[in-house]
C-alpha cells in the first residue's frame, strides 16, 4: 500500500542515535520545556502553546530557541491528505528556515519529524501555556502524526494515569500506533485488537510516550479525536 511504504519509509536511514528525551520545569500554566534533539531523525511535538503565530516551524526552532544554530537541519511536515512530506531546511546563509511549509502551524497534539544534521545533539527550548481544559486532538481517517496535547509523560491509554474513559486514546479494530525509534530508524507497531478491545503490542500494550515525543496514528475507521480535561490544580 503506497501510504504505507511513506510510513515505513520515514525512518529513513537513521540508526546509532539516542532517543529525544525531555525536561521539564514548569508546573504553572505558563513555562518551558528543554527537548534533546539527537543525532538522526526523531519524532517530536511541540509541548507548549506559544500564541498565535508563534507556533511555527520557523519560530519553534528558531537559533534563539536551540542551544546551537540548526546547521543544515530539517524538519519533514507529513501531509495526511496526500500521504507526502514537506521540507523545511534551515540556511546557514540566511539564518532562518526555508520552505513552503516554514510557516506552518505546530500545534500541541500534532508532530514532525526532527533531522539533526549538525553533528552534535541540540537542545530546542519551548515556551508557552500548558493546554487546559477540555482538549481535543483531531484523528483523520489514514495516516497522521499526533501527539498529546499535554506536557505530561504518560501511557495515553493507562486506566490508572487517566482514569476518565473518554481520555484515552480511541482505538477500534485495525487501527494502528507506530512508535519511532530512532536509535535503530524503525517503529514499534500497536494494534488495536477487537478481541480485547485494547491495544497490544511490544510489552503488551502502549508504552509512556515522552513529553515532546509523537507517533504515528493509522486509523483504518472514520475519522475522530482523542478527547481529554486537564488542569495544572487537579
Amino acid at each position: 500500500m503506497r501510504t504505507k511504504a511513506l510510513l515505513l519509509a520515514a525512518a529513513f536511514a537513521a540508526a546509532g542515535v539516542s532517543t529525544s528525551v525531555a525536561q521539564v520545569y514548569s508546573v504553572n500554566a505558563v513555562g518551558y520545556v528543554n527537548l534533546t534533539l539527537p543525532v538522526g531523525f526523531s519524532m517530536v511535538a511541540n509541548p507548549l502553546n506559544a500564541g498565535t503565530g508563534n507556533n511555527t516551524i520557523t519560530k519553534l526552532f528558531a537559533p534563539a530557541n536551540m542551544s546551537a544554530t540548526p546547521t543544515a537541519c530539517r524538519v519533514y511536515l507529513y501531509n495526511n491528505s496526500t500521504g507526502a512530506y514537506q521540507t523545511v531546511t534551515f540556511s546557514s546563509l540566511t539564518g532562518n528556515w526555508s520552505g513552503t511549509a516554514a510557516g506552518t502551524e505546530i500545534l500541541p497534539g500534532d508532530g514532525v519529524f526532527f533531522q539533526n544534521l549538525s553533528g552534535a545533539p541540540l537542545t530546542a527550548t519551548f515556551v508557552g501555556e500548558v493546554m487546559q481544559g477540555s482538549l481535543s486532538t483531531p484523528i483523520p481517517q489514514g495516516f497522521s502524526i499526533k501527539s498529546s496535547q499535554v506536557p505530561q509523560a504518560i501511557d495515553p491509554d493507562s486506566a490508572t494515569q487517566l482514569p476518565n474513559a473518554a481520555d484515552r486514546i480511541p482505538g477500534a479494530p485495525g487501527d494502528r500506533i507506530y512508535r519511532f525509534n530512532p536509535a535503530t530508524g524503525g517503529y514499534q507497531t500497536y494494534t488495536f485488537s477487537s478481541l480485547t478491545g485494547a491495544w497490544t503490542g511490544p510489552g503488551g500494550s502502549l508504552p509512556t510516550f515522552n513529553v515532546g515525543e509523537s507517533f504515528f496514528f493509522q486509523r483504518l475507521n472514520p475519522a475522530t479525536a482523542w478527547t481529554r480535561t486537564f488542569s495544572v490544580n487537579g
